[in-house]
């Protein structure tokens, strides 16, 4: 049996390859509320991570798999964007449908072995720790980490902290 080699680090990125026509614009075949998420991704120093690049997923605004998309277009309910030299990121898309409205995200940075897995949810903190899918953490004062704040009307702010005091929730593949 052959040896498993291990993990490499992932990044850095060369941007200008992973870029993507409206970049950090989701788009589906549905129709939905559009809204802003905007945040920063910092380190456990509390410092920004200027290099990493962030995927999304999420469901459509009906809660379903979003359709196909066609042509050369970016696949529906799926999203890139990279973070800034202040270590800031901005996604526009349409609010997600379901009882738990959620969008999922996907980090990867310098440093990191594997990609890492998080969620935002848009609605408020106790309504998200009902989400079966947090049960196990459910009375953890560190669900707080998973809700984006509404800033203003179809805008939410966001933050994700890799590690240290208010470290972002993060899940296994």
């Amino acid at each position: 049996m052959a040896a498993r080699t291990p993990s490499q680090t992932v990044g850095p990125f060369f941007h200008e390859a992973l870029r993507w026509k409206d970049a950090g614009r989701v788009e589906f075949a549905e129709a939905g509320r559009r809204l802003v998420i905007e945040g920063s991704l910092t380190d456990g120093a509390g410092q920004p991570v200027t290099d990493a690049l962030i995927e999304t997923w999420q469901l459509s605004s009906t809660g379903r798999t979003p359709a196909a998309a066609t042509g050369g277009a970016n696949p529906h309910g799926f999203g890139r964007v990279e973070s800034t030299r202040d270590g800031t990121f901005r996604v526009e898309t349409s609010m997600p449908g379901g009882a738990f409205p959620a969008i999922e995200f996907t980090i990867f940075a310098r440093g990191l072995l594997k990609p890492l897995r998080t969620r935002a949810y848009l609605i408020p903190e106790a309504e998200a720790r009902k989400d079966p899918a947090l049960q196990s953490l459910a009375s953890s004062p560190r669900i707080a980490t998973l809700v984006a704040h509404r800033a203003a009307e179809g805008a939410f702010r966001w933050d994700i902290r890799l590690q240290g005091d208010g470290e972002t929730i993060f899940f296994e593949a």
